[in-house]
């Protein structure tokens, strides 16, 4: 489907006016700020889990922000005041537990400061775990050359240790030793995105999808570099083909429900935003819906959907914008009476 690209200017100059700069923040979301939180999500032989995560940053008992792991278990949180925080990390339902650990951020300064908190993540009762050392599914492969899969977990590494320069070098080193090394294919992306190569992040994935058209994730990394582009149309048919083979992940149907905003499918979008809040409550998915209410011209629920952002995020940095963003719809509101 190619984008009709009278529709989506239109879009963005009505997004504005809701606080369309919370757009990046679904890629996932990161604020600025002096702090940063960050850390590891991983299972009790050290690797991260197969497929990404949800974990949650709440505040004096406020949920303020949500995203997803990397590949390698990483996730980030940006523009922290101090305090005292809890992480939360979804469980899948089959391999691990819902896992909520403490995290505390303290100053010295006015200097950026990162702090690092990890979330090791319970096995639920009788699950079990490739060997220790075994970080994907695919290295259980007989196939893969001994080669390729040394190549892979070096990569791996040096990705957890944010070094995504030499994680690609070892990535692409996998893939040369062993093309259809499917999770290599992945992770090449994954960090050519971290480095904004993103024409050769979008080849990475779109491979992946050639090498395992079942898998739900490839197509899902596929679809969020496209909407970074801007590719909106291509990024469709990404998405739903990601949604036919896992339907129970909110991030999909943010981004498919974006997706379709910017290209004027507004009732699929309020539907797919819909199920992702059904599913994972991403915030930014209240911004994504108050845009179409406006667009229909019906501020009351621009109005209430703006407020439940507010409501679950207490301490957005952008609190200020929404609320301008909510009286100048309530305006709206009277003078159509």
């Amino acid at each position: 489907m190619r984008l009709r690209t009278e529709v989506a200017p239109r879009i963005i100059r009505c997004a504005a006016l809701l606080f369309i700069s919370c757009i990046c923040s679904a890629l996932p979301a990161h604020a600025q700020g002096l702090r940063t939180l960050q850390g590891k999500v991983v299972l009790p032989n050290g690797a991260p889990p197969e497929s990404p995560v949800r974990v949650s940053l709440t505040f004096q008992g406020r949920h303020i922000y949500e995203t997803f792991t990397d590949l390698s278990g990483r996730f980030s949180f940006s523009g922290l005041k101090v305090g005292a925080y809890q992480l939360t990390a979804e469980g899948d339902g089959q391999t691990f537990e819902t896992t909520t650990v403490d995290a505390e951020i303290s100053t010295f300064g006015g200097f950026p400061q990162v702090f690092t908190q990890n979330i090791p993540l319970r096995l639920k009762e009788g699950a079990r775990l490739p060997p220790a050392g075994v970080i994907a599914v695919e290295e259980l492969d007989a196939s893969i050359p001994d080669g390729a899969r040394k190549a892979y977990r070096q990569g791996v590494k040096n990705a957890a240790s944010d070094k995504p320069e030499r994680a690609v070098k070892f990535f692409q080193e996998a893939i040369a030793a062993y093309a259809q090394f499917y999770a290599a294919h992945i992770a090449l992306g994954e960090q050519l995105s971290r480095l904004k190569r993103y024409d050769e992040a979008i080849a990475a994935f779109q491979k992946a999808t050639e090498l395992k058209p079942d898998r739900a994730l490839a197509y899902t990394d596929l679809g969020a570099m496209l909407i970074k582009q801007k590719r909106y149309g291509e990024a469709l048919t990404a998405l739903r083909r990601s949604i036919t083979l896992n339907d129970k992940t909110a991030a999909v149907y943010l981004y498919l429900g974006f997706a379709e905003m910017m290209t004027n499918d507004l009732d699929g979008a309020e539907r797919d935003l819909r199920r992702a809040l059904e599913i994972g409550k991403p915030a930014v998915a209240h911004i994504y819906l108050a845009n179409i209410y406006e667009l229909r011209k019906e501020p009351a629920k621009a109005i209430a959907e703006l407020e439940a952002f507010i409501k679950e995020n207490p301490n957005s940095q952008n609190e200020a914008q929404v609320r301008e963003a909510i009286k100048k719809l309530r305006k709206q509101t009277v003078e159509k009476r």
